[in-house]
């Protein structure tokens, strides 16, 4: 399976935006842009986002406040971050270093040092979907016929488990009848169901948000993430679906 990594622009300025959604293009990546700090957030808490470029000065909020932000979200706090700016003093550079950002940019942007910026940075983004070849590195075939419904049965499992979530949410909780045990059964489920389908970042985002005890924070911070897995596995299915019945993939 192949699904392009999503990297995100927040920049405002028209023209910046244009130039950087350009090179990405011709690299071949997926793209989304946001022309905000509030813009900014909504899609990091919807979307499958696997880089972050951004522009330190924003139209309502200051890039080190947006990092801050975006740091205290479980779910996309590992995500990496490439800071574009015209200037930026050694504090700010630390302080960005602190909150996640992994290199800094200086504008006006060189084409050829930031593609290889990006390419170095997608070096460190968390991998979304396995890679085309098996353990041993040999290729395998790969059958859109089969790995579509797989992957909707994946996504129906990771959706019970969230609705499960949500019972033990809001004022209806103390009805619920879901223990601590049956999430753990149904998470271990999910697992399973994702790793079955090469979605090693919703196995990842599992094992990192989900410690068995099931405590407030541990659920409202694994449904935030669930959120986003399940817009990821929309357009996996949906890239499957435009796939040939049969390929195969090469190392």
């Amino acid at each position: 399976m192949f699904v392009p990594p999503m990297i995100q622009v927040i920049e405002d300025d028209l023209v910046t935006c244009h130039i950087i959604t350009a090179l990405l293009r011709r690299m071949q990546y997926s793209y989304c842009e946001a022309h905000t700090g509030e813009e900014a957030m909504e899609q990091l808490r919807t979307r499958p986002i696997d880089l972050v470029i951004m522009d330190m000065v924003l139209p309502d909020i200051h890039g080190l406040e947006l990092l801050e932000r975006k740091h205290r979200l479980p779910a996309v706090s590992d995500v990496p971050v490439l800071c574009c700016t015209a200037e930026a003093d050694i504090e700010t550079v630390e302080a960005a270093m602190g909150l996640g950002a992994i290199d800094f940019v200086k504008k006006p942007i060189v084409l050829p040092v930031f593609s290889a910026r990006i390419s170095r940075a997608m070096e460190l983004a968390p991998a979304r979907w396995e890679s085309g070849s098996d353990a041993t590195g040999q290729p395998h075939r790969s059958y859109a016929r089969t790995a579509q419904p797989m992957l909707v049965i994946a996504s129906h499992v990771l959706r019970e488990l969230d609705d499960a979530l949500a019972l033990t949410q809001g004022p209806q909780s103390t009805d619920t009848s879901v223990t601590i045990s049956e999430l753990n059964a149904m998470v271990t489920r999910a697992r399973g169901t994702a790793l079955n389908v090469g979605a090693v970042r919703t196995v990842c985002q599992l094992d990192r948000l989900w410690h068995g005890k099931g405590t407030p924070q541990e659920i409202t911070d694994l449904r935030a993430a669930l959120l986003i897995e399940f817009t990821g596995f929309d357009e996996a299915i949906q890239a499957e679906a435009s796939q040939p019945e049969l390929t195969v993939v090469h190392a």
